[in-house]
């Protein structure tokens, strides 16, 4: 029965040869997920060592527990962030980690841009969604229309902050003493996952800034969208 051996024999052959294709392709696919995941690495490591290397000309702020006023450090949130010398850092104050600020007007006597950090309280830590960043937020508007004149909120959006999801409202408001100087401004609340203390982060700009001249480029594009993406939490 020749031609019976003679069909094993094909039959044979062609099952190796559709494990050896089998092999093969597993291996290429093997090699193309390996390519892909080395490439991520790259990518991140290159990002990584971006975000740690101050720009020129930038100098760079990290929240220190022990520098703060004795109020503030219960509170305390290890952050940093970047930010360019035409910006002064403001003495410390009660309220804020942190704020620095770019000079404006005829004289440099009034502020142009400004940056503010301060903390946030979030009950419970281990909740992170909108309704809680809302009625922060809520709380946040309450404090600040009472700051700012004619205080008008525009909008929330969600953003992203060193690498977390958060959210944030958008303002106009002007000067009581000065109604023709606008003041655009963003408040973002970040949570970091489980943790019970984060931050607040009020962004402004003013008539006098080149850069900001609605809500939504606060924090977004210029200086102060350079610094808002320097943000980091340690």
């Amino acid at each position: 029965m020749p031609w019976v051996l003679g069909g094993c024999g094909c039959l044979t052959l062609i099952i190796i040869i559709c494990v050896v294709i089998a092999m093969l392709s597993y291996r290429a696919r093997q090699r193309i997920t390996e390519f892909k995941s080395d490439f991520k690495s790259a990518l991140k490591s290159i990002d990584e060592k971006e975000s740690k290397s101050p720009k020129e000309g930038w100098i760079t702020y990290t929240n220190v527990k022990a520098n703060l006023p004795a109020k503030l450090q219960t509170n305390f949130v290890a952050f940093s962030f970047e930010y360019p010398k035409t910006f002064q850092l403001q003495p410390a104050s009660q309220v804020n980690f942190v704020k620095v600020e770019k000079a404006g007007g005829n004289n440099n006597d009034s502020t142009a841009e400004n940056f503010a950090v301060g903390s946030a309280w979030f009950d419970p830590p281990s909740v992170q969604n909108d309704a809680l960043y809302d009625k922060l937020l809520d709380q946040l508007g309450q404090q600040l229309s009472g700051t700012f004149h004619n205080y008008t909120e525009t909008t929330r959006v969600p953003v992203t902050v060193g690498g977390v999801p958060s959210r944030a409202v958008l303002f106009r408001a002007d000067f009581k003493e000065l109604p023709s100087v606008k003041i655009f401004g963003k408040v973002i609340v970040v949570h970091p996952p489980g943790k019970r203390n984060g931050v607040s982060i009020l962004i402004l700009g003013t008539s006098y800034s080149h850069d900001i001249k609605n809500p939504d480029d606060a924090g977004s594009t210029g200086d102060t969208g350079e610094i808002l993406r320097s943000f980091r939490f340690l």
